[in-house]
């Protein structure tokens, strides 16, 4: 079966509660939504092991039009990671 490329690149980026990035990023601008913890409230995504939180806060920072270095969000966050190669996609050189 062939997919739209759309669904395709929708992936789910919450392992935990099997949430994925349109819902997160729909969520974080209908709410209007600044931290982790406020999107996990509103759609569960990052509620489980956390390994997403690295990516929910890259999603909440382009949201806010902020540009968070890359190496502050690995060092805050990659250690929870438990998914290889889910940030290759946002990151270049991960």
């Amino acid at each position: 079966m062939n997919l739209p490329s759309a669904v395709e690149s929708d992936e789910v980026i919450c392992q935990c509660y099997q949430v994925n990035e349109s819902t997160i990023r729909n969520t974080i601008a209908k709410n209007d939504l600044k931290d982790i913890d406020s999107v996990t409230e509103a759609c569960e995504a990052g509620g489980g092991c956390h390994s997403c939180h690295i990516l929910i806060q890259l999603f909440i920072d382009q949201y806010l039009e902020k540009t968070t270095p890359m190496e502050d969000l690995v060092q805050d966050h990659a250690q929870k990671i438990k998914k290889e190669g889910i940030l290759s996609r946002f990151f270049k050189n991960f």
